[in-house]
């Protein structure tokens, strides 16, 4: 069996271990050498880690139990709202925010998300696999205690097989996952992100975050010899809404599915690590960031949606459609022109569709049980 020692502490080397025994059990040897601090306060986790738990085993009751798990339904930035989950409907293949535009924006964009009626309100319930209810629309994300989740995925970890790192551990593969500080192959980001974003406020379904100290930007390289690096140990954007988790996820995905022990896996895990980290840097530039000269890739973006609405999506990313098109208006950036295929119907007769529609997600927002 290949044997693997993950490097760093806390949430990111336990999660890194739970995930790498549980798919590799009998093809890998992992060994984790817990040397980071223990974690402190609460994080935030996006809704797809709630996949990544499914695979694990480990249940909504146990992280809600062992590792203080509460749903969050968004989370504001400044002062906008940026629901998890759909907003509105496509309607004849026009993507809806064109159809908002062109009943005149009858109330705010999140008025069309069933998580930001939910979180106004106060309720909450889990979605539905069922197309045909409304519930199919909602998602939600997490908020953790660190230090018990860190716990929590320590034991799903150990159960699975890892073990902690003796000292003198011979191994073939090295896994980074703290963040070290910037040397010569550090890619600055600073320029654009001079502060990052860290949970302010999580009492209730909706996060706040506030400004951070930073230095942001990525390795040149995710794999140097017979070390790989991911999560902080890879690239720092300041994400601390959960896109850091996120980012650190797909690399343990790719750890799993590309494991980069040849030269042509270690290239293919170089393209795909630079290629995420960019992306979720553009959406922390896009929220919070210096657009004055924005990176190539996230103005060709601003270009497309101001000229047209169109969301350009890049392979990589880490945030749907809908996030952008939330984070584009939230920075005062609107399209100039609306699909001519939106302006086929009366003003009147989409304000009337789209009232019956905002409708239906209040009062079914309004049955939820409270939170």
């Amino acid at each position: 069996m290949k044997r693997v020692l993950i490097s760093g502490g806390g949430v990111e080397a336990w999660m890194t271990g739970a995930a790498l025994a549980t798919a590799g059990r009998g093809v890998l040897e992992v060994q984790v050498a817990d040397q980071g601090r223990r974690p402190e306060g609460r994080i935030a986790a996006l809704p797809a880690l709630r996949g990544l738990h499914a695979r694990l085993g480990i249940s909504d009751e146990s992280l809600a139990s062992e590792a203080g798990a509460r749903p969050r339904l968004g989370a504001r930035y400044n002062d906008m709202l940026e629901p998890f989950g759909q907003t509105g409907a496509a309607l004849d293949g026009v993507a809806f925010h064109h159809h908002w535009r062109a009943a005149g924006k009858p109330a705010a964009l999140e008025a069309w998300s069933l998580a930001a009626q939910a979180a106004s309100r106060g309720r909450f319930t889990p979605g539905s696999a069922d197309p045909r209810s409304p519930l199919s629309t909602l998602d939600h994300g997490l908020t953790l205690d660190a230090a018990a989740y860190a716990d929590l995925l320590k034991a799903v970890a150990l159960k699975a097989g890892a073990e902690i790192a003796p000292t003198n551990a011979h191994v073939e593969v090295i896994i980074d996952t703290a963040a070290t500080s910037p040397g010569d192959d550090w890619i600055d980001w600073s320029a654009w992100l001079s502060t990052g974003r860290r949970l302010a406020d999580d009492t209730g379904l909706v996060s706040t975050f506030e400004p951070a100290p930073l230095s942001a930007g990525r390795r040149t390289h995710a794999v140097s010899g017979n070390r790989v690096a991911i999560g902080a140990a890879y690239a720092a954007f300041g994400a601390g809404d959960g896109g850091d988790l996120h980012l650190l996820q797909g690399a343990i995905a790719r750890l799993i599915s590309l494991f980069p022990d040849t030269p042509a896996a270690a290239a293919e895990f170089e393209r795909l690590s630079a290629a995420s980290a960019e992306r979720a840097r553009d959406m922390a530039i896009l929220r919070w960031g210096d657009l004055s000269a924005p990176p190539e890739e996230l103005a060709w973006k601003i270009a497309q949606f101001e000229s047209r609405g169109r969301v350009v999506m890049y392979d990589e990313e880490v945030w749907p459609e809908s996030a952008f098109v939330h984070a584009f208006l939230a920075r005062g950036i609107t399209p100039r022109r609306t699909d001519p295929l939106a302006l086929r119907q009366p003003p009147e007769r989409v304000r009337d569709l789209l009232e019956r529609m905002r409708r239906v997600l209040e009062q079914t927002a309004e049955a939820m049980p409270r939170a």
